[in-house]
């Protein structure tokens, strides 16, 4: 079979799908209009003859454009919604080469955060007239590596990933860096990529700090796994600010845990309680962790704030209904998605030299879990704080 009788084979399987509409409406239809047995779907061609115009003005004003007549717009519009026309997105996708599908990859679709990034991410392309095709990998690389496949076997016009690889695999960097479509890593960065995510070494930062300001001493962090590079990031920031701050560096006050799970921050919590020198307040890297916390810290009868101070990254929606409203860093998740969308059809437009870092700036939302000076909840952007902007100059 020739290359043109190929892709006629498989038009005509598309076609095969049929508007099941077009037989439960009341008003009669022109015979030409019916489905014949052989194709089982209105055309592009069997609108034009009705409404006895060009096929190119009937594709010109399904598109919208705008030397179509807006009379004429409305005579198509009111055709295709009376006999239930669908374009045919394989043939379409054979002229333009291009599907209008996106390819999304996260490791845990139960989370909010990655529920919200992509809620931010359809923002913009659903907009646009695109379809995500969204797949959870469940923190397996493996399993991202064949879902990518699969991904790039459908014809994806672009990818946005949230690699579950550890940040030193060099082989899966390079594996991505030569994509034939354009990609854009969200949340977890890998070198020499595209990347939209959140200023982590900032949020650790600037969480430390405000513990400091709120009068804590003996702070520790309960942090997410070493292989996660936002987990990395946020560890960084509590230390430089521990130096920034003339504070001692103690291994012991710093703990490992499951970045999701509340059992994790709860048995870290109870480590850090049995300690000889116990702190006096916590950073921890996510809300689940720090919700694990605040439950081991209220058994030991700790008093939050007065005694105790803890604060989570995450501005989880429950977070501030626990028994001890929660402080957290908020990561702007939606506008992580909102950013990183939109990069990505500035990729497929055109290949720039360089690879692009956008983060978004985090907020501190305060609540009564650190909060000694007796305010109401207020998020402050991290940008307003003059030791923010001497911060980020030195990273």
């Amino acid at each position: 079979m020739n290359s043109s009788r190929a892709i006629s084979a498989q038009i005509r399987h598309f076609d095969l799908f049929f508007c099941a509409n077009l037989l439960h409406t009341g008003s009669a239809v022109p015979g030409y209009l019916l489905p014949d047995s052989d194709t089982m779907a209105i055309r592009l061609k069997d609108l034009a003859h009705h409404l006895n115009l060009s096929v190119s003005t009937i594709s010109a004003a399904l598109q919208n454009r705008g030397d179509i007549s807006e009379a004429t717009r409305l005579r198509v519009f009111a055709a295709v919604k009376k006999f239930g026309y669908h374009p045919n997105s394989l043939a379409r996708s054979l002229v333009t080469r291009k599907t209008n599908v996106l390819g999304v990859l996260v490791p845990d679709l139960s989370r909010s955060f990655f529920a919200e990034v992509i809620k931010g991410i359809d923002s913009v392309t659903s907009p646009a007239g695109y379809n995500l095709l969204v797949c959870n990998t469940e923190e397996n690389a493996t399993r991202e590596e064949e879902m990518l496949r699969m991904l790039l076997s459908n014809q994806v016009d672009g990818v946005l990933l949230a690699s579950a690889h550890e940040p030193t695999d060099t082989a899966w960097r390079k594996t991505l860096v030569g994509l034939s479509v354009p990609i854009v890593l969200i949340d977890r960065r890998l070198p020499g990529l595209n990347f939209v995510g959140g200023d982590d070494t900032g949020i650790g930062f600037e969480a430390t700090h405000h513990l400091y300001d709120q009068g804590y001493r003996r702070i520790a962090h309960i942090s997410g796994p070493r292989t996660v590079t936002t987990a990395v990031g946020r560890l960084s920031g509590y230390r430089r600010a521990l130096v920034a701050l003339a504070l001692p560096a103690d291994d012991a006050l710093v703990i490992e845990s499951h970045y999701h799970e509340e059992s994790g921050g709860y048995e870290a919590m109870q480590r850090l309680l049995k300690l000889p020198k116990p702190p006096d307040a916590v950073f921890a890297a996510s809300d689940p962790i720090a919700i694990g916390a605040l439950q081991a810290a209220l058994e030991a009868n700790l008093n939050l704030p007065a005694d105790f101070g803890l604060i989570g990254v995450g501005n989880h929606r429950y977070g501030r209904f626990l028994r001890v409203p929660l402080s957290t860093m908020d990561q702007q998740r939606s506008q992580i998605g909102h950013l990183a969308a939109n990069l990505l059809f500035e990729l497929m437009e055109k290949k720039p030299s360089r690879s692009k870092s956008i983060l978004t700036e985090p907020k501190l939302v305060v609540r009564d879990s650190t909060n000694r000076g007796g305010l109401s909840e207020r998020p402050t952007a991290v940008g307003d704080n003059k030791r923010s902007v001497k911060h980020a100059a030195r990273r």
